[in-house]
């Protein structure tokens, strides 16, 4: 009988994104996120003392303090259905809900987002992907241009479309992602108005749009907020940010001020805060 192994990891999650680009030189079957834990699952036949110290030699060149804390065995006919089993069904609001295929008859909201969630990505129960779909859901118009900048799983891709945007273009530097949200696209029926691309925040061209959604560390949304503006200044669009940090919402605030966006709304949810500007 075939059998995996779940690493649990130590890290932060702002070194999420750098620890995914580590892992796709191994041999991975996937990675769920925690609070600033990952869980990596390997086929046992690829998880040995050699790859253990590889893969942590390799975070140690940006993270020293990484730690292996468990490493749990897991039989094959158990794996798929007790990842089935704790996939949840996430209530956003009355109208919104994100589900996984295998319960998409459980909900019964006039915008069901259904996923195909991998081990790999988040399944939309994290804080900063409630935050920033509930103001979605308030500054998301029909027959407007969006760009989902970090687009992960396609969630918010997804939402936007489903809220009456004619056109929406998502992107994400992680292949996997690409992969995972085209798949999601289709279950969802909006292949017609979303498209999605491979490519580093750093290189993507940002059409002139109405709305941007950024759910992206705090780094990340700083160093893009100048092509943002410059995307969105032409229609007075909308910003909507998230994955901030109570103590990273000054910085963000005042640097999004000074190019000459406005603040418009503001929301938190434990450490977590989300907000909306318009250019």
């Amino acid at each position: 009988m075939k059998e995996f192994k779940n690493i649990t990891l130590s890290i932060p999650e702002e070194l999420f994104e750098l620890t995914f680009a580590t892992l796709m030189d191994f041999s991975t079957l996937g990675i769920r996120e925690d609070y600033d834990k990952l869980i990596i699952t390997f086929e046992s036949t690829n998880w040995n003392d050699e790859v253990k110290n590889e893969l942590l030699d390799a975070i140690k060149s940006f993270y020293p303090d990484v730690e292996i804390l468990n490493e749990e065995l897991i039989l094959a006919q158990n794996w798929n259905e007790e990842w089935e089993r704790n996939v949840p069904i996430i209530q956003i609001s009355d109208k919104v809900a994100i589900t996984p295929k295998w319960k998409k008859h459980e909900i019964d909201v006039e915008l069901p987002i259904i996923i195909n969630p991998k081990m790999s990505f988040g399944t939309g129960q994290h804080e900063t992907t409630r935050l920033i779909c509930k103001l979605m859901e308030e500054y998301v118009v029909p027959d407007e241009l969006w760009v989902d900048a970090g687009t992960g799983t396609g969630v918010l891709a997804i939402l936007a479309a489903k809220l009456g945007a004619k056109k929406v273009f998502a992107f994400d530097n992680n292949s996997w992602a690409v992969e995972n949200t085209s798949e999601n696209i289709i279950l969802n029926s909006v292949e017609s108005i979303i498209t999605v691309t491979e490519s580093d925040i750093d290189d993507y061209i940002f059409p002139t749009c109405n709305g941007i959604v950024a759910n992206l560390y705090a780094n990340l949304i700083l160093s893009s907020l100048d092509k943002f503006y410059n995307s969105l200044k032409e229609n007075n669009g909308k910003l909507l940010v998230s994955g901030i940090l109570v103590y990273d919402e000054a910085e963000i605030i005042q640097k999004t001020l000074s190019l000459g966006f406005r603040l418009i709304k503001e929301t938190q949810e434990a450490e977590w805060v989300a907000l909306a500007f318009q250019s």
